[in-house]
């Protein structure tokens, strides 16, 4: 199951031949099933395992002195979200389940081994982590430059688009199971500012989120008012549907 898990996320960042495939299989590791905001992995610990997300919905964040935090990214069943922590000293952001989530502990020196013995294998995780990486550049855009109707707009695609990618949605809807403080802590809004920017956005009939799941009735009118492009996504069958 661990090794199934970690092939289905590579599978989606690149191609693998039968032998690095039945490679990928092999690997072993824990399951483990996380509570709702039970952290997996803290900021300063020692990182010694990577993750796959098999079930559930996880954030990963940092935290002030004062409380507050900001969340920097949520993962989806499928995503790898820790991938480059093989080469950290110490974790410089927490990782925790949003909801009860089951996911894939994969201990570093089996992805260190798979990776020596298999280069197409490393190349598709490096690969992943600078996805990764673009996402985070994306959400720093996003929050920086764009109105609050908007930014929550660009979120609510981002979820779609990488949730269809996976195989997610359901006709027009898929799981996005976010309290408003957790969409405020996402956005840099107050949870005041949350309910009245997702009021504004149900009103234009484009998108609505409840009980636990996001509904696109008109994805191309709410890419075009949130001037989101998925090429930042990389995924393999992506392209521009915004020209500057």
């Amino acid at each position: 199951m661990i090794g199934q898990a970690l092939l289905n996320h590579l599978s989606r960042v690149g191609d693998l031949c039968p032998d690095d495939r039945a490679a990928v299989l092999r690997v072993q590791g824990d399951i483990k099933t996380f509570r709702r905001h039970e952290d997996i992995s803290k900021t300063g610990g020692l990182p010694c395992f990577s993750v796959v997300v098999v079930t559930g919905f996880l954030q990963r964040y940092v935290s002030r002195r004062d409380g507050s935090r900001q969340i920097h990214s949520f993962y989806i069943p499928g995503d790898a979200p820790s991938l480059e922590s093989m080469h950290l000293d110490y974790l410089d952001s927490s990782l925790s389940a949003a909801v009860p989530s089951e996911i894939a502990l994969i201990p570093h020196g089996e992805l260190e081994n798979l990776m020596r013995a298999r280069p197409r294998v490393q190349s598709l995780i490096w690969r992943s982590s600078l996805i990764q990486s673009a996402l985070y550049r994306e959400w720093l855009m996003r929050n920086s430059r764009l109105a609050a109707d908007r930014a929550m707009a660009h979120l609510f695609c981002e979820i779609f688009k990488r949730s269809s990618a996976a195989g997610l949605v359901d006709r027009n809807s898929c799981e996005m199971p976010l309290t408003q403080e957790m969409l405020a802590d996402a956005l840099g809004l107050t949870g005041v500012h949350v309910n009245r920017t997702l009021q504004q956005l149900r009103e234009t009939g484009m998108v609505d989120h409840k009980s636990g799941r996001l509904f696109v009735h008109d994805f191309e009118r709410l890419a075009s008012f949130a001037d989101f492009d998925p090429f930042y996504l990389h995924h393999r069958n992506s392209c521009r549907v915004l020209q500057s």
